[in-house]
């Protein structure tokens, strides 16, 4: 899984030197929140995103669907295509079926375009992101076995689809869905046996959902090959589990926050990635922002930047 996960993580390294930063289109237009902010159109969207300092991208929704326009235009802006974010319904069989024609348009937008990665995750439910970050501790809200071994299935078998369009996968975790506490997250650990999904860790989403960040990272170092970095604002993290605010809410209230300003140590969890030979995908995501967001875009690289030698 080593080898794997050096060369697999958009290429952005072979083994040697650093991670390579890129950013989201989340940052500027969150779909789970459509018409909270006014939507920055494309390709305007790209200019901002260089403005800000940033040299790669996720694709968003407002993104062409054909991958030679796509590529050009990132081209023309020096830019490149390090993957998208997917969710599938992973344990709902027929509609997995159903959405095969678009889970193949996006493989073959991607690799068309120049990208070696995507990332899925498990299609989040009213109910969960209504429990996001105080979800029971005794597992009533979750998944039964038999739904995990078919989640596990059924994510499987989009690894290899995924593969046989030249991309390699990787898991989400994320708040909302049934894949975000400590303990979930870890038996979704366990499930990983194919070859063609590792993990794509985000520290914030987990942070969110009661883990440690690091203490995740030093013990999966090797299964994880993607990496989204946020900052949660404890304060704030704190008001939504007291008022039982759900994932929308709480985005609203600005859970996430700028990198450095809240209790995710992106420093530490940089060098724990850097220690175990990470050289993938470093993606900058902040679902929402007070600030113009181009403004706390740019803020974030220049985080990393000063305070991670990225």
């Amino acid at each position: 899984m080593d080898d794997q996960r050096a060369g697999a993580s958009g290429q952005p390294g072979d083994g040697r030197g650093a991670p390579r930063v890129a950013t989201a289109p989340v940052n500027w237009n969150n779909v789970d929140l459509a018409g909270t902010v006014p939507e920055v159109p494309y390709p305007d969207l790209l200019d901002e995103m260089v403005a800000a300092g940033y040299d790669a991208t996720e694709i968003g929704g407002n993104f062409p669907t054909n991958p030679v326009t796509l590529h050009h235009d990132l081209l023309t802006r020096g830019m490149r295509l390090c993957g998208a974010f997917h969710s599938l319904p992973l344990i709902d069989d027929d509609r997995m079926r159903s959405r095969r024609p678009a889970l193949t348009g996006l493989l073959k937008l991607l690799a068309g375009a120049g990208s070696k990665d995507v990332n899925f995750a498990i299609e989040s439910t009213p109910e969960r992101i209504a429990l996001a970050g105080h979800v029971p501790a005794d597992g009533s809200a979750g998944l039964s076995a038999a739904e995990w071994a078919q989640a596990g299935r059924n994510l499987a078998e989009a690894g290899e689809i995924a593969a046989a369009h030249g991309l390699r996968a990787h898991f989400h975790n994320h708040v909302g869905t049934f894949v975000e506490t400590p303990e979930e997250v870890e038996r979704l650990v366990d499930d990983l046996t194919g070859d063609h999904v590792d993990l794509c860790f985000d520290g914030g989403h987990y942070a969110y959902g009661g883990g440690d960040p690091i203490a995740f990272v030093e013990r999966h170092r090797d299964r994880i090959g993607y990496v989204h970095l946020k900052d949660v604002d404890p304060v704030v993290l704190r008001d939504a589990r007291v008022r039982e605010l759900s994932f929308l809410d709480a985005l609203r209230e600005f859970v996430f926050c700028e990198l450095g300003q809240g209790m995710v140590d992106i420093p530490g969890m940089v060098q724990s990635l850097r220690n175990g030979g990470y050289t993938g995908w470093l993606v900058v995501e902040q679902d929402t922002t007070p600030r113009d967001p181009t403004v706390s875009a740019r803020a974030n690289r220049t985080f990393l930047r000063e305070r991670c030698g990225l």
